[in-house]
């Protein structure tokens, strides 16, 4: 039984004991995998718990989330279940609106400042005190699990890798490994959804089961990506701009863009 087989939010009974009767909306944006509920106050996540189905289960985003908390603003948890194969994560909703919404993206160069500044104050996190290791000898293995497992979506590859095989992709990411990491602590899935914009702020970065020790690029890229995709090339530069031209290597950029393909 997946998160998907069913429209309703059905609960286990610990999480109906301590999150009120509500109305419970299906949130349909963004691409993590799980089921989303929303209601005025809390938000519920609900996946089957396959590791190699999903980049990374509930249970490692309450631990990140847990870690993250008072660092930079993220949902407050809840409550966690592990019932009948499946995972269920409650959190408190963040006001706003995500970053890809039309709203948000009316107003360009706010948003592109925004983001900009949230991933320097993530990054700028002491590495010391970060638990989760996401550098590329471990992310490399899961994906080479993933490819084994015959579970990397490729009908979802960028345009410019349709056509290929998750396997090509792989070995592709082997042959042109970058020989340095330039570690910090990452965001692990920095798409726009995941930044919730309140007003003149970002108050919630969500989705954050993939966080840990990585390459600055690891989010760069996918924040480039996505600014390219959601407003224009110019903002997808202006990002750079502003996070810092000395931060960033275009040629990195490009490997963790084809890393993403397969998770």
């Amino acid at each position: 039984m997946s998160a998907d087989a069913h429209e309703t939010l059905i609960l286990p009974p610990p999480l109906r004991r301590v999150l009120p009767a509500a109305r419970w909306e299906r949130v349909n944006v963004g691409e993590s995998g799980a089921g989303v509920w929303r209601s005025q106050r809390f938000v519920v996540k609900v996946q089957a718990r396959d590791g190699l189905q999903f980049p990374s289960t509930l249970q490692q985003e309450r631990e990140r989330l847990r870690w993250l908390a008072g660092r930079v603003p993220v949902p407050r948890v809840v409550g966690y279940e592990l019932e009948a194969g499946l995972e269920y994560l409650a959190l408190t909703r963040v006001p706003g609106l995500d970053a890809s919404h039309p709203d948000v993206l009316f107003h360009p160069e706010r948003l592109v400042n925004l983001l900009a500044r949230a991933l320097r104050e993530l990054h700028a996190l002491p590495l010391r005190e970060c638990p989760f290791n996401m550098s590329l000898p471990v992310v490399l293995a899961r994906a080479r699990e993933r490819v084994a497992a015959g579970v990397v979506d490729e009908s979802d590859f960028d345009d410019e890798r349709q056509g290929r095989t998750a396997v090509s992709v792989f070995n592709e990411l082997a042959r042109t490994r970058p020989a340095h990491e330039d570690l910090v602590v990452t965001h692990g899935d920095a798409c726009l959804p995941n930044f919730i914009v309140n007003g003149e702020f970002i108050d919630g970065l969500i989705d954050v089961g993939r966080a840990g020790i990585a390459d600055r690029h690891a989010d760069l890229a996918l924040t480039h990506r996505s600014l390219g995709r959601n407003l224009s090339p110019d903002s997808a530069e202006g990002f750079l701009d502003l996070y810092g031209r000395e931060y960033v290597d275009p040629d990195r950029l490009a490997y963790y863009r084809l890393l993403d393909e397969l998770f």
